[in-house]
């Protein structure tokens, strides 16, 4: 049986020393706020249980879409969710979300009056959280040997932060990210936001430096790294090989040190399945179709076949065979739209006028698919079936909503949930008065895995038939079944 809950895996990416963090600079925000005069919304200190209940709610709204964010408060029942409601009131909701600060807000203004001098960071109220959160990233997962490294773009439309129009993107406008993730599972391994001109430029170009930061040393060696036409160049395939890290890409022609030889190059008359390649020392340059890629670690050729059938004129048809590194390439790029599915499914759709809170919320959707790919590969490993995305995702809203919300007073609850109750365990032969107080209590399973504590309970689960605490200042049957039964109905075994 898992040991673990779904909300015990999101926390390793949002530590609560960081929500604490997060809580004080939203309440100094608050109160500064305030001081000048702002009363536009109640404003009660809030502290990590309420900020844990507003990432459910965050989380509940990219599961369940609405058209307007007051919708989720409204009393039409068409468009009503009264399990917000029971949650947390829409103005406390506002008010955290309106007075919500990553970084300190006087070490905000002493950045900026460091505008426009060398030791400005245009990204400091992002961070602070940004750091953590890739020092987490890193920490909790250990990459397969085939990495993606790929552009992501955060979609909005506030002409303020670090915006732009990446263009070829889906999203024709918001913040962009370079994102390492592994090729295999999706796993966003690290990351970084681009926020124009590097103060710290190794002189060969952008993509060379985004690319040697995120392969950060912590990482090692013996890795393979995939990536599109905006990093490759030769002189980072060469450096990353000397660091014995392999390196495969698109390349756009037009690159410094790309070979210029035209005699016999290809053009559209070449038949198709055509492949043209030279290698210069280690490095090995090679062209198919309208494709030409660059890598460090393949052969031109190494007998594998992939049968493509190709129309001929007498309409026969014929075989080819796409080249190994193309092949390769097309498999392990996988890994980024893999992870941009996972983003995708289940994001978190608010929209806010602040740059840092908009990438904030993308953040919260990194550790989310972060923690249910955590999910999903400890499942495998024990040999168990696990959650869907949507399901971890439920069974996340109803952990960090804890307490706060109860399990049985709506059918928003768990389905599972009534045939769950409390009733006394068996108490043969106490016919005594004084034995039956104490005959037949057993110890707690809750206490016993979560604290190692032996603590006695006259109770147990009618239906999971297991020992569990039932007192005013030890409900430790609410806590078990929020804990495993949202996601697995046989999890009290």
């Amino acid at each position: 049986m898992r040991n673990y809950s779904h909300s015990d895996l999101f926390l390793l990416f949002f530590s609560r020393a960081g929500i604490q963090k997060i809580c004080s600079h939203t309440n100094k925000q608050a109160g500064k706020r305030r001081a000048k005069g702002s009363k536009a919304r109640p404003w009660n200190a809030v502290g990590k249980e309420q900020f844990c209940v507003f990432l459910a709610l965050v989380l509940y709204m990219g599961l369940v879409r609405l058209p307007a964010l007051a919708d989720y408060w409204s009393e039409d029942p068409f468009f009503g969710a009264p399990f917000c409601g029971q949650l947390m009131s829409r103005n406390a909701f506002l008010g955290v979300l309106w007075n919500l600060r990553l970084s300190d807000p006087e070490a905000d203004e002493e950045n900026e009056r460091k505008r426009g001098t060398p030791d400005y960071d245009p990204l400091w109220k992002l961070q602070p959280f940004l750091n953590d959160l890739q020092t987490s990233c890193k920490a909790q997962y250990h990459p397969n040997q085939n990495l993606s490294l790929d552009e992501r773009t955060v979609a909005a439309k506030a002409s303020i932060g670090p915006n732009q129009s990446p263009g070829d993107e889906p999203a024709k406008w918001g913040y962009k990210l370079f994102v390492l993730a592994d090729s295999l599972s999706g796993y966003s391994w690290n990351f970084e936001v681009y926020a124009g001109k590097r103060r710290q430029a190794s002189g060969k170009g952008l993509s060379y430096d985004i690319a040697t930061s995120l392969m950060d040393r912590s990482l090692g060696s013996g890795y393979r790294l995939y990536c599109g036409s905006f990093f490759t160049s030769p002189v980072l395939f060469r450096d990353l090989l000397s660091k014995e890290t392999g390196a495969c890409g698109t390349i756009r022609e037009c690159r410094r040190g790309y070979p210029a030889t035209k005699p016999n190059g290809l053009d559209r008359k070449s038949p198709r399945g055509t492949v043209k390649w030279l290698r210069q020392e280690e490095v090995l340059f090679l062209k198919w179709r309208d494709v030409s890629l660059c890598t460090t670690f393949h052969k031109a050729q190494d007998g594998r076949r992939v049968r493509r059938k190709i129309k001929s004129r007498d309409g026969t048809g014929r075989h080819a065979s796409p080249p190994a590194p193309i092949q390769d390439y097309n498999r392990c790029t996988r890994g980024g739209d893999q992870s941009d599915q996972l983003l995708d499914r289940c994001s978190v759709p608010r929209e806010t006028n602040r740059w840092y809170k908009t990438l904030f919320f993308q953040f919260v959707n990194i550790a989310t698919a972060n923690s249910f790919i955590l999910h999903r590969e400890i499942c495998e490993q024990f040999g168990q079936q696990p959650d869907t995305q949507k399901m971890f995702l439920r069974a996340l809203v109803f952990e960090l909503a804890g307490e706060l919300y109860p399990l049985q007073t709506t059918s928003l609850a768990s389905p599972y949930a009534m045939q769950h109750l409390p009733e006394p365990l068996a108490r043969a032969d106490a016919t005594a008065r004084r034995s039956k107080a104490t005959r037949g209590r057993q110890s707690c399973v809750y206490c016993r895995r979560t604290e190692g504590k032996q603590i006695k309970t006259p109770w147990q689960c009618r239906s999971c038939d297991v020992p569990l605490c039932a007192i005013v200042d030890r409900n430790c049957f609410s806590k078990w079944h929020r804990r495993f039964l949202p996601s697995q109905t046989h999890a009290c075994v």
